[in-house]
């Protein structure tokens, strides 16, 4: 096996947080790694908050699904509006996603 990928499975197991991909068909439990938490912006005295947020998954974990695959994460439905593959072994893949 690649030593490299047993690391990055096991920073995975240790370190990511529960989830259910696809939880109205398959319901294949997973991974998640948080990457980067809603982004908030100031308007003078408003406050607005984009409720999207990015996840990394393992490729194989996400293999044959794609925009539009939804996620339970801790009883919140997040649905996956881009994937992109930015790690240079292709082992992860980031998701950005928005509640449903």
């Amino acid at each position: 096996m690649n030593p490299f990928l047993k690391s990055v499975e096991v920073t995975f197991l240790r370190h990511g947080i529960a989830a259910i991909l696809d939880p109205d068909g398959a319901a294949v439990p997973v991974r998640l790694l948080p990457m980067q938490a809603d982004e908030i912006a100031d308007f003078g005295t408003m406050r607005i908050q984009d409720a999207g947020g990015m996840f990394e998954i393992l490729d194989s974990a996400f293999a044959g699904h794609g925009k539009g695959a939804v996620l339970d994460i801790a009883g919140e439905r997040r649905k996956v509006q881009h994937s992109r593959v930015r790690d240079p072994r292709r082992f992860k893949v980031q998701l950005n996603t928005v509640p449903v």
